[in-house]
């Protein structure tokens, strides 16, 4: 019997593919636990669209990203921060105050998808690189500079 699962099954496949089962495993166990419905007339037409209208979706998120990472590629961010003896800053720059410097120039970005190891805690020029998409990584340029 040919099913469409609509969760991901251990062993046996992942959540929108059609798998080809016995028929009591299929009425059974994956129907009767929700796992899977009937790949048999509305539902296979319904699991046709839905494949097409997620790849558009997906296509759509990727063009969207690579618009992002180019505008994100060509900013570059002075942050203005307060500095103490010797050039030490008072306090540090975090992925917090990328996120939100970015924010005010229209990028949304999660502060989670910017890969700083630590926050920047010295004057100079850093090259910043943040996770767009997964395979789409851009870099902003951030300039550490004194406050006035």
């Amino acid at each position: 019997m040919k099913v469409i699962l609509t969760t991901d099954v251990p062993k046996l496949g992942k959540s929108g593919e059609i798998k080809d089962v016995a028929d009591g495993f299929a009425e059974n166990f994956l129907i009767r636990q929700k796992f899977a419905v009937p790949a048999a007339g509305g539902a296979y037409r319904a699991w046709q669209h839905d494949i097409a209208s997620r790849e558009d979706k997906r296509k759509r998120e990727r063009e969207e990203a690579e618009i992002a990472a180019t505008r994100i590629g060509s900013t570059t961010l002075t942050m203005g921060v307060k500095v103490g003896d010797g050039g030490k800053l008072y306090g540090s720059i975090t992925t917090k105050d990328i996120a939100d410097a970015l924010g005010r120039r229209g990028i949304v970005v999660d502060r989670h998808k910017i890969d700083l190891d630590e926050p920047l805690k010295s004057l100079g020029t850093y090259k910043v690189a943040i996770k767009v998409l997964p395979g789409i990584i851009s870099e902003v340029t951030v300039i550490v500079e004194p406050k006035g």
